[in-house]
């Protein structure tokens, strides 16, 4: 049995991801290799315990997607009666491990629908169609074209590619590529043999190896370069050619001439990558120092932490804006130092229930601006705070995120026909956080008029929703006092909900006296986004 090529193509059967001619190859295998139908049977099990235990655990449901997986061939495996119990695994009523037929199953997780993960980008530009492009990004299946720039993409097979644009490929499985044009530079460990990359005249099964593969747009010729490893090419049209290191062939329409050189410096790879991040995160670094050392002047300011540790103290968290209020600096209970948005950058990090930043703001506004650099790493509680007042008093704003991914900013009053009771204007934004964006950074902002009664929130510089609640009343001020990030200090008494802490980390709080416009919540985003 070749063990890697029926491993993948048994996980790619259980993906849906199979096309006719493998789906006959798998059976095939199946019906000749005692070896292979054990593999078969253990993955087909496996598969069905983890979508069981998926189904049944109020945990995981609430992270499970809303559209299943299926199949890529309506074909069903069969083969003589003497394999039955292989042949019913393979029509999904295998009754031992409980597989169910596929279109049965509880849904997977959204992560299951992806095939690799886009890891870096270098000044990429996407053409607007297609799936989400962002790094960090599960990538479907799909096609992808590339305007401008670098991008790193690391397939769940192990497999990682680099594209230099122009280019446009359609990735078909966490196995498979179709490439149509422009350059890659393609790296496959041992875990990933057989990793296969097609170009209109080629088809590419890689043994192990690194190469270099660069079509032209307009004749869809091809050159393949071996930099390290064996390579086996398919041309459509000719025999199949095993290429090792230091060989190269050319494809011009139907015929196939080998290359003279091999120039491995013609194909940006993973460590040119790693150096041109590194120097870019040092530069985007030092453009967000400018720009922060400028947005600290701003009297409009009622605190700003760059959370930057303190050489001074560990918990203490810095208030920079200028002239200065110590008495605004926060104290870190639990929190603890991290990473921020680069090498360079710090944050806050929050993980167990008593993590919290204590701040103590005074006075009375008409107007807020909050806003940070947040990655959610979980939502664990039916509220996630970002800054809560403790209790809830009448003019005191809470700002967090609640379960389903959403932003919940709310202002409570007293009711004028009946004091002793509250009004909650509740403003939320549509849903921002999930699964397809945990421990990646975001830039939040909500502004608040208490004239107008507007409610305006923001992500990554756009504005994302508008409000006016229906309790609002004009002129009605704004307080804070003993407040803090990340946590909900004193809870109100008896609350169904009194464990509010964040699961992630907070980067660079700012709070406002007044409503910033659109414009220069836009121009916070992008003097400190990380991409």
């Amino acid at each position: 049995m070749n063990e890697t090529r029926v491993t993948m193509l048994i996980q790619q059967w259980l993906q849906g991801e199979l096309s006719d001619a493998e789906f006959g190859e798998l059976e095939r295998h199946l019906k000749t290799d005692p070896a292979a139908r054990t593999a078969f049977l253990r993955a087909a099990n496996l598969d069905s315990a983890l979508r069981d235990r998926a189904a049944r655990d109020d945990h995981m449901r609430a992270w499970l997607a809303h559209q299943p997986a299926r199949p890529s061939s309506t074909r069903k495996l069969f083969w003589p009666w003497g394999l039955a119990a292989a042949a019913a695994i393979a029509m999904g009523v295998f009754l031992i491990g409980g597989v169910r037929p596929r279109s049965l199953r509880p849904a997977l997780e959204a992560t299951a629908q992806g095939t690799a993960v886009l890891t870096q980008t270098i000044d990429a530009e996407w053409a607007a169609r297609g799936p989400r492009r962002t790094v960090g990004a599960t990538l479907p299946p799909g096609t992808f074209t590339l305007q401008k720039g670098l991008a790193q993409i690391e397939f769940f097979s192990g497999a990682a590619l680099v594209v230099e644009a122009p280019a446009e490929f359609e990735i078909v499985s966490s196995w498979k590529v179709l490439w149509h044009h422009g350059k890659a530079r393609v790296k496959v460990p041992p875990a990933a043999r057989g990793f296969e990359i097609n170009t209109p005249g080629m088809k590419v099964i890689d043994l192990g190896t690194e190469f270099g593969l660069d079509v032209d747009r307009a004749s869809a010729d091809a050159r393949l370069q071996v930099f390290s490893g064996e390579i086996e090419a398919h041309p459509t049209t000719g025999r199949q050619l095993n290429l090792t290191q230091g060989q190269g062939i050319e494809q011009r329409g139907t015929s196939i001439s080998p290359l003279g050189t091999v120039r491995p410096q013609d194909f940006p790879g993973l460590d040119h990558m790693r150096d041109l991040g590194r120097e870019r995160a040092a530069a985007q670094f030092a453009r967000w120092q400018a720009a922060s050392l400028a947005q600290r002047r701003d009297p409009r300011l009622i605190a700003y932490y760059p959370m930057q540790p303190d050489s001074t103290s560990q918990r203490l968290v810095r208030n920079l804006a200028e002239p200065g209020d110590a008495l605004r600096d926060g104290g870190a209970v639990g929190a603890a130092w991290g990473t921020g948005r680069w090498p360079q950058k710090g944050a806050l990090e929050f993980k167990g229930a008593g993590d919290r930043v204590r701040l103590q703001l005074d006075g009375e506004y008409q107007a807020l601006t909050l806003a940070c650099w947040v990655r959610v790493d979980g939502l664990d509680r039916r509220y996630n705070a970002l800054l809560l007042t403790d209790g809830y008093d009448p003019g005191e704003p809470h700002w967090q995120i609640y379960e389903n991914g959403r932003l919940m900013f709310s202002v409570t009053y007293e009711d004028p026909e009946n004091p002793a009771q509250r009004r909650n204007q509740i403003y939320y934004s549509p849903v921002i956080f999930d699964r397809t964006n945990t421990g990646r950074w975001h830039h939040v902002a909500v502004t608040y008029d208490n004239r107008s009664g507007a409610a305006i929130q923001y992500v990554d510089g756009v504005e994302v929703s508008r409000e006016v609640h229906r309790f609002h009343a004009p002129d009605r001020p704004v307080f804070f006092g003993p407040c803090e990030l990340g946590n909900w200090g004193i809870p109100l008494t008896g609350h169904q909900f009194p464990i509010r802490n964040l699961n992630g980390r907070i980067d660079e709080f700012a709070i406002y006296s007044a409503v910033l416009g659109a414009e220069e919540v836009r121009a916070m985003y992008e003097a400190g986004r990380a991409e």
